[in-house]
């Protein structure tokens, strides 16, 4: 089964992966993700039509140039086939012989080119065949060449053909079969883009420069103009249709508008950008970025128009220095996590559809435009959402490794459609902040750790929106790592190096130190009056009655995730996918294994529905359920210690917190754990949404008789 990576505005999805290619057809976008085609309209973002274009991935997409009403599709099989777009009927289709990677097809001429690519001798051949746009019939092969090349763009006209290979820009004459070089460069090229009228080119490296060539199609070396911004490899560049602008994109995730060697920039679009396309309309521009997300830009207000967003994909940023959070927070059949640099994403379960965007950031800003910098988000590196989903934390930090890094703490209040920021705490610590966690408790508690060597206890205001500093810790053992709060506040658990401590929140005292074998935690929570902590490859269970350790066990552990009744869940990695072990406190034996609950590993989970789910987060930005079909009875022993709030009371000699919790209905992890017991694991959405049944329902039907 293939993950289901893709959603557009109106809630379609597309199983498949990234965006391998698009085109402009007049105002609609066209865009192949595999072996699958989504057509949207620039106007308005609607999807207006999904296509399965065959077995193969597409590589290339193109309007004919002998007939407007049909389209061009060339797979990695090597696949050539014509598409009637009135009514979406195969016409005909032969094969290249390799697999096809470029389609090259000019709007004045009648014949297009293929960019093949095999194998002969063990040595990688590059052919570019010619074929009549009409027939698709096989006229000559135009360049063999014996060594990779990319990067392949054709004139207006169809006589000339650009492309380069490693550092040099090569030119060949269609008509001719002549080469030349026009063009070396001093690092490896990634990107081109032709001038639609005049000639003109532009070509980038790997470093972020673009140089413009003039009279590209000459014979004869030429020296190009060289602009430097972008501070990583150029991503995509396409030519403005009726001016001298040029527009690029790379990692850095910002739209450069170039006019005169002067660019312009629209910062933080969202992912690296991968394709730049520019419309005949002059109007807007349209970007594919990494995270498979389309972006339609507007020149007349350069504000992002429309947002089609992929859920379940997250690019990999490499130019921060900051790691952005992988948590995954429940709010009633929600789901929330982090998406693109400084957002959280909304996603229903229940309906299996994207909610909203919680932007938390409020648009990063572009920091460094040269080559001895690099360009920073600011990211989202821990949230927390309060019990009774009223209240949301945030803690956000950016850090380019030139300026001082910058730290926020945010809370941020439900309404009806969304949050609200209520108080911002700018910097909460000196240094890093490592861990937030929340209470359950009626009255809002929250505390932060951080590398500073200091533990802090925020608190909400009187008037109920205002949240303010409590409390300062500190403990000789340094740097603090993480916490968490007892269900009825009476005690705050923290990590610090090699030990683990717990204060009484009555007069903020230590009431109790758990030594550690290993330095750093990398989570710990309460269960009942049991603590619980992971740290790289070791589970450990400690009994608080007593201070001692239950059991531990070593394992390859990537997650563990705390169920009612004393059981969790330990996420453990196999080689490329994950099992899932439900324990209990007291015993080393799992309660119950599944094997296989999702590929790659699982970094962050939540229980969702009532405990009736378990969704997963894995580092593919991926998600997936674990639910249970008609669960056997679990047979449970009765707990024969009293209520948490009476253990820590009597254990530590607590007195009695004020604030009575709210009455919050916990649920048994009796349907939690015989779910493990008989599960089924899935990537969300499912598979059938995109069956055709489903889509001819929401589509508009498709009339046959062709358009004037």
């Amino acid at each position: 089964m293939e993950d289901l990576t893709l959603e557009g505005l109106t809630g379609y999805y597309l199983g498949g992966g990234e965006i391998t290619c698009c085109t402009l057809v007049k105002e609609d976008l066209y865009v192949a993700v595999k072996s699958h085609l989504l057509v949207y309209s620039t106007r308005n973002a609607a999807l207006l039509h999904v296509q399965k274009l065959g077995s193969s991935e597409v590589t290339g997409l193109s309007p004919s140039p002998t007939n407007s009403q049909q389209l061009l599709v060339t797979s990695r099989d090597g696949s050539v086939s014509v598409w009637d777009m009135t009514d979406w009927t195969l016409m005909r289709t032969l094969t290249a012989g390799s697999s096809v990677s470029h389609l090259l097809v000019s709007r004045s001429a009648e014949h297009i080119f293929l960019v093949t690519r095999g194998t002969e001798s063990g040595n990688t051949i590059t052919k570019i065949q010619k074929h009549c746009a009409s027939t698709l019939s096989h006229i000559s092969d135009s360049l063999i060449i014996k060594k990779p090349c990319d990067n392949f763009r054709i004139s207006s006209c169809g006589n000339f053909i650009l492309f380069t290979r490693d550092t040099r820009v090569r030119v060949i004459n269609t008509c001719t079969c002549a080469t030349f070089t026009r063009f070396t460069h001093d690092t490896d090229l990634c990107a081109t883009a032709l001038h639609p009228t005049r000639n003109i080119a532009a070509v980038a490296d790997v470093d972020g420069r673009i140089c413009f060539l003039n009279d590209w199609n000459v014979k004869g070396s030429v020296e190009g103009d060289v602009q430097h911004w972008h501070a990583n490899q150029v991503g995509g560049m396409g030519f403005a249709p009726r001016s001298d602008v040029l527009f690029s994109g790379g990692a850095e995730s910002v739209l450069v508008k170039w006019l005169d060697g002067q660019p312009q920039f629209l910062p933080r679009i969202g992912g690296g950008i991968q394709h730049v396309l520019c419309p005949e309309s002059g109007d807007i521009v349209v970007l594919v970025t990494q995270d498979t997300a389309i972006h339609i830009v507007s020149l007349n207000t350069w504000t992002v128009k429309f947002k089609l967003c992929n859920i379940l994909k997250r690019p990999r940023y490499t130019c921060s220095k900051t790691r952005a959070t992988t948590e995954i927070a429940s709010s009633g059949t929600d789901v929330v996590f982090s998406s693109t640099p400084g957002n959280l994403q909304v996603f229903d379960v229940e309906k299996r559809e994207h909610k909203r965007i919680v932007d938390i950031t409020n648009q990063n800003q572009s920091t460094g435009h040269t080559r001895n910098k690099t360009l920073s988000y600011i990211d989202i590196t821990h949230f927390k959402i309060s019990f009774d989903e009223e209240w949301l934390v945030t803690i956000e930090r950016r850090d380019d490794g030139f300026v001082t890094p910058e730290n926020r703490l945010k809370f941020w209040r439900r309404h009806e459609t969304g949050y609200t920021l209520k108080t911002c705490v700018d910097p909460p610590h000196t240094k890093l902040t490592t861990s937030l966690s929340l209470g359950l408790t009626a009255s809002p508690t929250a505390v932060t750790t951080s590398t500073d060597c200091t533990v802090k206890v925020w608190v909400c205001g009187d008037d109920e929106d205002k949240w303010t500093e409590k409390q300062v810790l500190k403990h000789r053992h340094g740097p603090a790592y993480n916490s968490v709060i007892s269900d009825d506040g009476s005690v705050i658990v923290v990590g610090y190096k090699g030990v683990i401590v717990l204060y009484g929140t009555d007069k903020w005292e230590v009431k109790a130190e758990v030594p550690q074998l290993i330095s750093r935690m990398d989570q710990i929570f309460l269960s009942g009056y049991y603590l619980l902590n992971s740290a790289k490859d070791l589970i450990s269970v400690w009994d608080l009655t007593s201070v001692s350790l239950c059991w531990e066990v070593s394992a390859n552990v990537s997650y563990i995730l705390g169920l009612p009744d004393k059981t969790f869940l330990a996420f453990i990695a196999r080689k490329s996918v994950t099992d899932a072990y439900l324990f209990g406190v007291k015993s080393a034996a799992p309660l119950a294994v599944h094997k296989f609950v999702c590929p790659g590993v699982v970094e962050g989970a939540c229980v969702v529905d009532g405990g009736e789910k378990v969704v997963m987060l894995n580092n593919q930005h991926e998600l997936y359920t674990l639910s249970h079909i008609s669960p056997p009875p679990l047979a449970t022993a009765e707990r024969q210690h009293a209520d948490t709030a009476t253990v820590f009371t009597q254990l530590l000699k607590i007195a009695a917190p004020a604030v009575t919790p709210p009455e919050f209905k916990h649920n048994s992890s009796a349907t939690v754990a015989s779910s493990v017991l008989n599960v089924s694991s899935s990537a969300m959405p499912p598979l059938s949404a995109i069956c055709a049944n489903v889509l001819s329902y929401f589509l508009p039907q498709k009339t046959s008789s062709s358009t004037n």
